[in-house]
């Protein structure tokens, strides 16, 4: 048998959109996040029009669809034999519907922004006060869950966002919460100003579900551990032909990129709490000043007082003060995965296509290069590129280093390699 990939993509309502799969000619989905940076993601689509149904007044089938009203919803499907597994790759809302119509040929190509993007182009408001302080959770909860920020509703009565938080709530920092507006702006502004850098979050918008008349829009947050939780915890392995056997998949060595990771250095921090008193704290990392100084600056955070504000920014010059020469992106495709590798990879395969599943992995990737010997090197994925056509999938992975990024794993992590505890 061999792994095969299909793709569907619907169109419209949170529930019971249409399947417009037989009109994809071609798809590109891009997705990525960072430490500090809320997660993005952007579905082009190329949709056929030749018999005019998409065109807006027509007279054809949709002539008449509010397209910016409406949901995208796009699923890859995997087999090894009868029956395909799905998994979600990209839900957003449409943002941009372009037709082109020549009289005797029609495309119409549509944008498609993760629902989150969107909703967070709401005004803000004040933030609950419950007392002088209250947790991390519970101040993005109220930002994101229930405190104004307006999500399109695709036909269901009402919208949310649900935040699962794949942290232990255990030893988490509190944050200050004094009740004052802090929202000058958007919802944007709000989360990428004031609260995730609070903790140096990893963040991102997921699929879109419904609980009832309800859409809800998902997202995942990693918090100050910017590490999966357990029970979310995938591997990829990438290992070179000839070399692929059980759950590992196949690269293509053209894709494999490798790079300094100069432009995101950080040798010195600056963090500042937004409350009343509080004062700019700076750490700089004094082990590596032959770049100069590689400055980062998050002066209206939540942070409760200028302790907590200082341990982020030494957290921030000791993880990412070292320069170093990694994977920074690798490539595979549909086609290879097919053709190389067993069929025990097919969980593994359609995993790191599902936006929950593929996201902020630990990645292992063998190579060899010219005139060197066999390297191995530990990386997180942090976006991705996947394009689609009638042809292949093709998937580019963007990289960061895994020491980098994530907390001690026990029995995965090596001690003096990988960081212990989250700094």
């Amino acid at each position: 048998m061999a792994i095969t990939t299909t793709w569907r993509v619907d169109i419209g309502e949170q529930q019971g959109p249409t399947n417009f799969t037989s009109r994809v000619m071609s798809m590109s989905i891009s997705q990525q996040v960072d430490v500090n940076q809320i997660g993005r993601g952007q579905c082009v689509i190329t949709l056929l029009n030749k018999d005019g149904a998409l065109t807006p007044g027509g007279g054809g089938t949709y002539s008449n669809t509010d397209w910016f009203a409406q949901g995208v919803y796009i699923n890859a499907l995997t087999n090894v034999g009868a029956g395909n597994t799905s998994i979600d790759v990209f839900d957003g809302v449409i943002v941009d519907f372009d037709l082109v119509d020549n009289g005797a040929y029609s495309t119409v190509t549509i944008t498609a922004l993760d629902g989150l993007t969107v909703a967070a182009k709401t005004v803000g408001s004040t933030l609950p006060s419950s007392g002088s302080s209250t947790g991390y959770s519970a101040l993005y909860s109220a930002l994101v869950d229930r405190n104004g920020i307006v999500f399109p509703r695709l036909a269901r009565t009402n919208a949310e966002g649900i935040v699962t938080y794949e942290w232990s709530a255990s030893g988490w920092p509190v944050l200050q919460n004094s009740g004052a507006t802090i929202l000058p702006t958007t919802y944007a502004d709000a989360l990428q100003t004031y609260l995730i850098p609070t903790v140096s979050d990893v963040t991102w918008p997921t699929n879109i579900t419904n609980t009832g008349t309800v859409a809800n829009y998902n997202i995942i947050s990693l918090g100050y551990e910017t590490t999966r939780s357990s029970a979310n915890r995938v591997t990829y392995t990438f290992d070179p032909a000839g070399s692929i056997s059980g759950t590992d998949l196949p690269f293509d060595d053209d894709g494999f990129q490798q790079a300094f990771n100069n432009d995101t250095l950080i040798t010195q921090a600056q963090i500042k709490g937004v409350s009343t008193g509080q004062t700019t704290q700076t750490s700089t990392n004094s082990t590596n000043t032959s770049y100069g100084n590689r400055t980062v600056q998050y002066l209206a955070t939540l942070a409760s007082n200028d302790t907590a504000a200082l341990d982020q920014a030494t957290i921030l010059t000791n993880r990412y003060g070292t320069s170093r020469f990694n994977p920074v992106s690798i490539r595979t495709t549909a086609s290879m995965v097919k053709a190389r590798a067993a069929d025990a990879a097919e969980t593994t395969w359609r995993n790191l296509l599902g936006i929950a599943t593929g996201i902020w992995q630990r990645t292992v990737i063998t190579w060899q290069g010219s005139g060197a010997s066999s390297q191995t090197a530990y990386c997180v994925i942090k976006g991705r590129q996947i394009n689609v056509t009638p042809q292949d999938t093709v998937v580019t992975l963007m990289l960061g280093n895994w020491a980098d990024n994530h907390a001690f794993i026990l029995d995965t992590d090596q001690l003096d390699v990988d960081r212990l505890g989250y700094q």
